[in-house]
Order: structure tokens, then C-alpha cells, then sequence
């Protein structure tokens, strides 16, 4: 490969690779084509076409679509019962909306520190945040790597509690070798961004096995109506555009080949990074066990290291991201707590050195290997800076 120069970095030599590229083409804007081709744009056979082959995969009995995976929590919640004074316990590491939805419905968000193996919620730190007022437990399935749910589910079934997953990055992801992710709690989410294994552009979508809590979430996402203009519940508009079905319907049918694809990437980071002591990589029980959403890897040495990687990649074109800053210090929470620093002392060492490096099915193996050969000459060129 012949050194190209990266234009947006002055000085800089080298391939530019993005973080995440959605995988869509040809038969995703077909299918969106056709769709404005029968004008039939919204409530149409595409989204429940959508709906009923997701949860066949995932192996649920509902699948309720809508606009995006924050709007699926907020469904999920309220048909949970959360309302004002309530509590909602989720991971102090997460996508806003994990803990945000929950402020929409006058709840309080409680963040339990994390397990830093599959950086999801820990089973063990769980009990202590339980009061009387916790109505709903929100583990999440991180980067695709499912939760630690047999200590999750038997906390909340002691209390009493009902489970909502948030698998927004986790989909056909199998826990211990069983059910799915966003099968295992009473309801499941998903979102399908463009950063995710499959897009639909924006679009959530929420599983559950529960007839009455499937029709509450369909009347929901639809305002509320049960017939013309006889709103018979609270709902909003949260819909999914049949446009958006369609292309999800085209990408399912290539989802295992984009996880295939995604789990050999990861498979070349982890031979690449063997034997760094600086590197912590991911964990993983077992292939089926995730879906490699992203591959996020620890850099433990001296302080700041991992800002210091991500800076000197950054300068050569290598795009890597921090997913995601704690909860307890987000200025959305502040009226919520006080929440200390002292609780989660796991999530602040995750926060201090994960970096997710480039994963999705597109990635070129010159691209790969440009990345793994970027990094590693980086670590090298800073073994003198690093602590003992």
C-alpha cells in the first residue's frame, strides 16, 4: 500500500479510517424505493412484516417497532408502570437514554457500579441500591457482550422487580448459550443507528413475551389510539416509517453474515494484541455471547495513557471513541443525586482507559491491518512513558 495524506490532519501520513460505516446498499435502497412507490408511507406491511421476523430471531412472541431505541425505552418504561417518584436502577456506564427515559417519567435514575469483565451492571453491587420505591432494573448488554443476567434476574425476582434489557447493542447476541439478549427480563429493546450490526437509519424496537404489555406498547407509540380518533390511553407518536421497515427487512437478511464479519475482525485485533500487558481485551464466554458491536479495549500502565494513544492515532487517521463517560458526573443528573465518586470506583477505571477501536462489517483487511499496525506502533513508541 502506497502512503496516502490524510487531509483533515496537517502532517499526517496514512489510511483514514472511520470508526463505524454503515453496511447498506443496494437492496436497502431498493426496498426504501418501493416503498414510495406504493405510497403507502406509514402503518403499513412493511414495519409489521419487520416486526414479526425480529422476533422470530430473537426468539420472542411480540416485537413492537418505533422510531428509535431512546423512544423504545420510554415505551418500555411506562408500560412497566414507572411514574413520578420512582426509582429506575441501570449501569453508572451507558448511552444517556439508558438513564435519561427515566426523568421523562419524573422517575429517579440509581446507578449501580459495574463488572469489568463485560462491563455491564454487577449482580453484586445490585442489593444495596434496592429501596422500596425501585420499580424497574435495567442491565445493559455493552458493546454486544451480554450482562452477568443469572445474578441480574435473581436479585430482581427476590424483590420482586421487574427487568427491562437494554440491548440496543445487542442483537441475535445469546446468553450462555440460552436465550437471547432482550429476551431474558420482562420486555427488551433495541436500536438499530447506523453504528449498529443492522440499521434502519433511526428505529428502535421493543421485545416481549407479554401479550398486555405488547398491546400497551403499540397503543403507546400510536398516541394512544384504539380506533379512529378514540384515544383511549397516553401515548405519542413514536412510530416507525415504513421506509424504515423495508430496510430493515433487507438487512436481516445479511445480519448473521455483517455478525460473521464483525466477530473475524475482532478475532484479528485480539491475535494482534496478544501479549500487551498495557492491553486489556474484551471478554468473551463464548462466540454466540456477543455480537462485537465494538471492540473495546482497556490501557492500563501510566496515567493518561489512553488519551495519549487516542491522540497519536488520531494523528494518523485511526478514528477511536470513549463509549461511555459515567452517569454519576453528568451535569442531565445533577439534580438527582448527589451520587459520590467513592460508589463506583469500576466505572471511573473504565471511564480513565477504554477506547473502542474500528469495527464493522465493511472494514477492508488493509484498513485492519493498517489500524492494528498503527496501534501497536504507538504502544511502542510509548513504553518510555509508561508507569512499572
Amino acid at each position: 500500500m502506497s502512503p496516502i495524506q490524510n487531509p483533515d490532519i496537517e502532517g499526517a501520513v496514512g489510511m483514514k479510517v472511520p470508526l463505524s460505516r454503515p453496511w447498506v446498499g443496494e437492496e436497502e435502497a431498493l426496498a426504501a424505493a418501493e416503498v414510495v412507490r406504493s405510497g403507502w408511507l406509514i402503518q403499513g406491511p412493511e414495519v409489521a412484516a419487520f416486526e414479526d421476523r425480529f422476533a422470530e430471531l430473537q426468539g420472542a412472541k411480540h416485537a413492537v417497532a418505533c422510531n428509535s431505541g431512546s423512544s423504545a425505552l420510554l415505551i418500555a418504561m411506562a408500560v412497566l408502570g414507572v411514574e413520578r417518584d420512582d426509582e429506575v436502577l441501570c449501569p453508572d456506564m451507558s448511552f444517556v437514554t439508558t438513564a435519561s427515559a427515566a426523568l421523562f417519567l419524573g422517575a429517579r435514575p440509581v446507578f449501580a457500579d459495574l463488572e469489568l469483565d463485560y462491563y455491564g451492571m454487577d449482580p453484586a453491587d445490585l442489593e444495596r441500591w434496592i429501596t422500596p420505591r425501585t420499580r424497574v432494573i435495567v442491565p445493559v448488554h455493552y458493546a454486544g457482550h451480554t450482562a452477568e443476567m443469572d445474578g441480574i434476574l435473581e436479585v430482581a425476582d427476590r424483590h420482586g422487580i421487574a427487568v427491562l434489557e437494554d440491548a440496543a447493542e445487542a442483537h441475535l447476541a445469546r446468553y450462555r448459550g440460552g436465550r437471547r439478549a432482550g429476551t431474558l427480563g420482562r420486555i427488551g429493546i433495541f436500536s438499530f443507528t447506523p453504528s449498529k450490526v443492522m440499521t434502519t437509519g433511526e428505529g428502535g424496537m421493543i421485545l416481549t413475551d407479554d401479550d398486555e404489555l405488547a398491546e400497551k406498547c403499540r397503543l403507546f407509540r400510536n398516541m394512544g389510539d384504539v380506533g379512529k380518533f378514540e384515544w383511549a390511553r397516553l401515548g405519542f407518536n413514536l412510530r416507525m416509517p415504513e421506509a424504515m421497515g423495508a430496510i430493515g427487512l433487507a438487512q436481516l437478511d445479511r445480519l448473521e453474515e455483517a455478525i460473521r464479519r464483525r466477530r473475524a475482525i475482532a478475532g484479528r485485533y485480539d491475535a494482534a494484541l496478544e501479549g500487551r500487558p498495557e492491553v486489556v481485551r474484551p471478554t468473551v464466554r463464548t462466540p454466540e455471547d456477543t455480537n462485537h458491536q465494538l471492540y473495546t479495549i482497556r490501557l492500563a500502565g501510566s496515567a493518561g495513557l489512553r488519551d495519549r494513544v487516542k491522540a497519536r492515532l488520531a494523528e494518523r487517521g485511526v478514528s477511536t471513541r470513549v463509549y461511555y463517560p459515567a452517569f454519576h458526573h453528568q451535569g442531565v443528573f445533577a439534580d438527582t443525586g448527589p451520587y459520590d465518586p467513592a460508589d463506583y470506583p469500576r466505572a471511573i477505571e473504565y471511564e480513565k482507559t477504554a477506547l473502542s477501536l474500528p469495527i464493522f462489517p465493511g472494514l477492508t483487511d488493509e484498513e485492519l491491518d493498517y489500524v492494528t499496525g498503527s496501534l501497536i506502533e504507538v504502544l511502542d513508541g510509548l513504553d518510555g512513558e509508561r508507569g512499572p
